[in-house]
């Protein structure tokens, strides 16, 4: 894995795209801020957490559902956007479903893991890191079957063939990632700091905006990673 070039691809399709994407980024923040429960929104870690449980209302649940969805169809589409724009291929609606139920299942997927590994594993810092772990390993099968189109057996079968077999790289980028996303929430405070002054109540959206901006970048030096593997062993695409 070259850094480097990893770096320059990126950041030249992160500059040829955001004009492109920007609206949809716009959007989604927005909507994530209408669709968050008030409640939530103002939530502190200092706050006791059953108390602010005990005041959810129904409306929260279900503002809560579509926050979940909005996120999850956001992930689905900003990633079949990333290929389908360096591979110049076709957007389809239907891998768009078949993703969205992919994505479903690798997030009960983690749920049951969390819930075994915290019984197995008295250590919380141990579960946290198998956790990222597993995550990462089963984020590719979304861009195996993107990239693939296999059943979802198929593309977790190669997903995690393509974790084994590269877990070094894979480790180096995930730190990487870690230290990305520990510059960006500090320079968010910092801009948050300033725009506060400006914006008012209005700041924190304006600093989401940029967040998923960052995100977007990190998305796509991930799906440049990918491309970067080895994936010989992977028959003919269907």
């Amino acid at each position: 894995m070259n850094i480097e070039i990893l770096l320059s691809k990126s950041i030249n399709k992160f500059k040829e795209t955001i004009q492109t994407i920007a609206p949809l980024i716009i959007l989604y923040t927005i909507l994530s801020y209408l669709f968050t429960p008030p409640i939530l929104r103002s939530y502190q870690l200092e706050q006791n957490f059953e108390l602010i449980a005990n005041q959810i209302k129904n409306q929260d649940i279900i503002f809560s559902i579509l926050l979940i969805a909005i996120f999850n169809l956001y992930t689905i589409v900003i990633n079949q956007f990333i290929f389908i724009n360096i591979k110049k291929t076709i957007f389809k609606l239907s891998d768009t479903l078949s993703l969205l139920v992919l994505l479903f299942i690798i997030y009960l997927i983690l749920c049951i893991s969390f819930i075994v590994m915290i019984f197995i594993f008295p250590i919380p810092d141990l579960v946290l890191i198998l956790l990222v772990m597993l995550y990462v390993a089963l984020f590719f099968t979304l861009y195996v079957k993107i990239d693939y189109n296999k059943s979802y057996m198929e593309s977790f079968i190669i997903a995690y063939m393509l974790f084994t077999n590269n877990i070094t790289s894979i480790l180096k980028l995930i730190l990487m990632h870690g230290l990305a996303l520990i510059l960006i929430t500090y320079g968010m405070v910092m801009v948050g700091l300033i725009a506060t002054q400006i914006l008012g109540a209005l700041s924190i959206v304006v600093i989401n905006i940029l967040f998923y901006f960052a995100s977007y970048l990190l998305s796509i030096i991930w799906i440049y990673f990918y491309f970067t593997l080895n994936k010989e062993f992977i028959t003919n695409k269907k």
